[in-house]
């Protein structure tokens, strides 16, 4: 191999891979060997990159004390060309349209009465304190000069309820779609429905909170609100048929961001837009309506447990997870 040619990784490495490998160490500029335990977890088996193919490749260069690895910065004519390629909408998120005026024409439109305007001020009162430390790391928030919602990872099962890192919908399909949770998806499925024992591997898996970052796992602890919810589907008839009626709908689907199996494998998680005017709960209820208006037989009926803030949202091994293009780096 001649000097100037770069080795090339075991398998595609993306940049949005390489953010979720990051993540995962829980630090921005992580130790060799931190980077190379996540990449382990990503890649089983000597099946991915290694830190120095990384470093060969120019992926992540050393920072300045030499102590731990960086990803290099973007000149500022780089900058310019990503964000005038990919300018972000008045919603914040990345090319989506007027959520409101969404809802209006599905006729699900949020009312706000006294009590749910009081419930409103009381969440976005709590977005005012400062990220802790492990928070305010995330590097995450520019993908491709876009900028990409955020919300809390939390490692070692429900039992953990500070988070360990903030990530985003392209990072959590990384996630899902690595080997991270195979053998726990698989040993959960196994156990018989119902069992103590599916019931503890469910609680041991990896969770995220898709309505934000918190400093904890509670509805008062907001840090920063994503503009998304979660929607559980239980137990349906046919899971294939209810993901192609989602992913078809045509009102719906546009505010879709992510779809994935749950833990169970008989039901379906969905990760959605909200309307950034209305409160959390305004906009479960209109989702839950909509769905139930429109695909009860389907059994698409959103467990009540979404409307709650703070709802943990398990992470299993979901190959067959699907992302909005829009959100992909």
């Amino acid at each position: 191999m001649s000097a100037d040619v770069l080795p090339t990784p075991a398998r595609p490495f993306g940049a949005d891979t390489l953010a979720c490998a990051l993540t995962l160490t829980g630090k921005a500029t992580p130790t060799p060997s931190a980077l190379a335990e996540a990449l382990a977890e990503l890649y089983p088996n000597s099946t991915g990159p290694t830190v120095s193919d990384l470093l060969a490749a120019g992926w992540l260069v050393p920072t300045i004390d030499g102590r731990g690895l960086r990803q290099p910065p973007l000149t500022p004519a780089e900058q310019d060309a990503r964000l005038a390629a990919n300018p972000p909408d008045k919603t914040g998120h990345i090319n989506a349209p007027a959520l409101a005026d969404s809802r209006r024409k599905a006729g699900v439109e949020p009312e706000k009465s006294e009590a749910l305007q009081k419930t409103d001020n009381r969440n976005k009162a709590v977005i005012e304190p400062e990220f802790s430390e492990s928070l305010a790391t995330g590097e995450s928030r520019e993908i491709a000069g876009k900028t990409a919602p955020l919300f809390s990872y939390y490692r070692g099962g429900i039992a953990a309820t500070v988070p360990y890192a903030s990530i985003t919908p392209a990072q959590l399909f990384t996630v899902l779609t690595s080997p991270r949770h195979r053998a726990q998806t698989e040993a959960l499925r196994a156990a018989p429905v119902g069992s103590p024992e599916r019931a503890e591997l469910k609680k041991r898996l990896d969770y995220v909170t898709p309505a934000g970052t918190f400093t904890r796992r509670a509805n008062d602890a907001l840090a920063a609100p994503s503009g998304l919810l979660v929607l559980d589907f239980d137990h349906l008839p046919n899971v294939g048929t209810a993901r192609a009626a989602l992913l078809a709908d045509e009102l719906l689907a546009p505010e879709l961001v992510l779809l994935f199996t749950s833990p169970s494998g008989d039901g379906l998680k969905a990760v959605v837009r909200t309307d950034p005017t209305a409160a959390h709960l305004d906009n479960f209820r209109a989702y839950a309506a909509y769905l139930a208006a429109h695909y009860a037989p389907l059994g698409l009926r959103a467990d009540e447990a979404g409307k709650d803030l703070a709802r943990a949202c398990f992470v299993p091994y979901a190959p067959d997870a699907w992302l909005a293009p829009a959100y992909a780096a």
